[in-house]
């Protein structure tokens, strides 16, 4: 007689789903309800799991991921078939380059209606798309299961991908499959996937060993080495070698931006304190970062001397500079292990930080800008928000600044969806963030053309009440991109938006609303909404603001050489 290793239950294929979310300690799914999803909502319902109503998939996916990076779980998108599902296509790729882990859930048509044009059947019949297609670039496992237990296997599989992999995974779920009767192990995830990750340390040992022989090393840290529950070992690791550290830019915070040895951002919209400190250092040890274009000033090899990459991937090490060592190990056990192995260093690299970080004026407002500018009321609003507020940002130049000018006191305290960078990502992904960390103040700081792609995102703030503040710089259209063509196309073409009166559109969807046209106004809204805590819209009406201010002048000269085509701007060669 053969005995079973753990008792199977009879259940819906919907139910064993949910189940299966929950041992993994999932509580939470977004999405928009839709009637191929009804069976499976019900079951979250019953099995505890809160569903997240949002205005629109995209902005439930830049939710899920704000939810995933401030919580540590796992974020769960479930999609509508056809229409659902291609508009979850922007936020599922914008998770998959910045390496949050993230499952998609979309359904399809009745598995017994295939090919024969059911209502939004997109399984790739005649005159229909493909809709998993869709994410052969922008997920690392795709599934169509065809039966109920190869639904819960597949579910399975994509978790231990996405977890595995730092990465999204696709389920696709036939309409008819949730009801189908399954025979369910309840099993723990340790049961059907590994939880633990190998940690080089042999080959982290010669990075100590390199550390120890460097006289003026620095740290740069990327966007897999952050929001993974280490920033407390990271600051012990910099502290304990006297370690510099900056950071990319859309993993600012990383550590405290007023500890001694923060260096700020590196890259085009960072700060000369690191550029200066990189082209005088013998060692830089880079955890979890892309080397992109933008941190690096076009793979400027003079400021990676030595360089150490350490990362889970083994494309990247190596990918844009020489390296010195490339190193793939798990990173939240590599800074654990890095931490608990240094040994006490005296350098003098604070004292060599505090002067840089003086000479370039490091987060502070210049003193030639207007309080009517955007740096001027940035600097008014960090005063009066507390230390612990986690941040949110967009794109666009109201990012740059955001990134330039306003630091991040609380370690791993900032959340940009920025190698995508999709406008619009900020005011959804700070819902998620908000979700996660109700208990802290969260700021999402967006342009006005970022705010209006997911405008209604509003009333779901509001719906759910959130402690979250909503800064929307309204700086007359797409600034950042108009700056640019004034300056070397003679005019900006496609820049100017509507106006909308952006507090009237708050106070519509249940927020509490304010306008500030100055640096003090600003500080003022800021404090009422704290003292309120309420979900809250503050609608900075900005001047003065210009790209060009905040521009490195060897990125200037870099776009010089790629828009600077010197064309007379009242010629048009076709004219007789």
């Amino acid at each position: 007689m053969v005995v079973p290793l753990m008792e199977e239950r009879r259940v819906t294929a919907a139910e064993a789903l949910v189940q299966v979310l929950r041992r993994e300690g999932i509580d939470t799914a977004f999405g928009i309800a839709s009637g191929y999803l009804s069976v499976f909502l019900d079951a979250l319902r019953r099995g505890g799991i809160k569903s997240i109503i949002n205005l629109h998939e995209a902005a439930s996916g830049f939710a899920a991921a704000g939810y995933t990076l401030a919580s540590g779980k796992l974020g769960v998108l479930y999609t509508q078939s056809g229409p659902g599902t291609t508009n979850a296509v922007t936020p599922v790729a914008a998770a998959y380059m910045d390496s949050v882990p993230q499952m998609l859930i979309a359904t399809q048509a009745p598995l017994a209606l295939y090919g024969r044009d059911a209502h939004q059947e997109v399984s790739g019949g005649v005159h229909g798309i493909e809709q998993l297609d869709m994410f052969t670039s922008a997920a690392s496992v795709r599934y169509r299961p065809t039966t109920g237990d190869t639904l819960i296997r597949s579910t399975r599989r994509a978790i231990a991908a996405s977890y595995g992999n730092r990465s999204t995974s696709v389920v696709e779920v036939g309409g008819d499959l949730w009801s189908k009767p399954v025979a369910h192990e309840d099993l723990a995830p340790a049961e059907y996937r590994a939880i633990s990750s190998p940690i080089d340390t042999a080959a982290l040992g010669q990075v100590l060993e390199m550390l120890g022989q460097a006289k003026r090393p620095v740290l740069l840290v990327g966007h897999r080495a952050v929001h993974r529950g280490t920033s407390a070992e990271l600051v012990a690791f910099c502290e304990k070698n006297d370690l510099p550290v900056a950071t990319v830019d859309f993993t600012k915070g990383a550590i405290p931006e007023d500890h001694p040895l923060s260096l700020g951002i590196l890259g085009s919209c960072g700060h000369d304190s690191a550029t200066t400190y990189f082209q005088q250092s013998d060692l830089v040890i880079a955890l979890g970062t892309r080397m992109a274009t933008q941190t690096t000033f076009d793979f400027d090899a003079s400021l990676f001397k030595n360089l150490v990459h350490i990362d889970e991937i083994a494309e990247e090490p190596g990918r844009n500079l020489r390296l010195k060592l490339g190193v793939i190990s798990d990173l939240p056990g590599a800074i654990r292990w890095l931490a608990s192995s240094s040994t006490q260093v005296q350098r003098g690299s604070a004292e060599r930080v505090r002067a840089l970080r003086v000479e370039h004026h490091v987060y502070e407002t210049p003193k030639d800008r207007p309080s009517t500018s955007t740096p001027a009321m940035l600097a008014a609003i960090r005063e009066v928000m507390p230390r612990e507020t986690l941040v949110t940002g967009d794109s666009g130049l109201t990012l740059q600044y955001l990134k330039h000018f306003f630091p991040v006191y609380s370690a791993d305290g900032f959340f940009s969806l920025y190698s995508f960078a999709a406008m619009g990502s900020g005011l959804p992904l700070s819902i998620g963030v908000s979700l996660a960390r109700q208990d802290v103040p969260t700021l999402c700081v967006i342009g006005d053309g970022g705010a209006l792609v997911h405008l209604s995102e509003l009333a779901a703030a509001a719906f759910y009440n959130l402690p979250l503040v909503i800064v929307i710089v309204n700086n007359n259209g797409y600034k950042q991109v108009g700056d640019r063509m004034e300056h070397y196309q003679h005019e900006s073409v496609g820049c100017e938006l509507p106006k909308v009166d952006f507090a009237a559109v708050a106070t519509a969807c249940g927020c509490d609303s304010y306008v500030a046209t100055d640096a003090p106004a600003a500080a003022a809204a800021v404090r009422t909404a704290l003292e309120k805590r309420r979900t809250s819209v503050i609608e900075l009406r900005v001047k003065g603001d210009n790209l060009f201010d905040i521009t490195p002048p060897r990125i200037k000269q870099w776009w010089d050489s790629l828009l600077d085509n010197k064309i007379d701007p009242n010629h048009w060669p076709f004219e007789k």
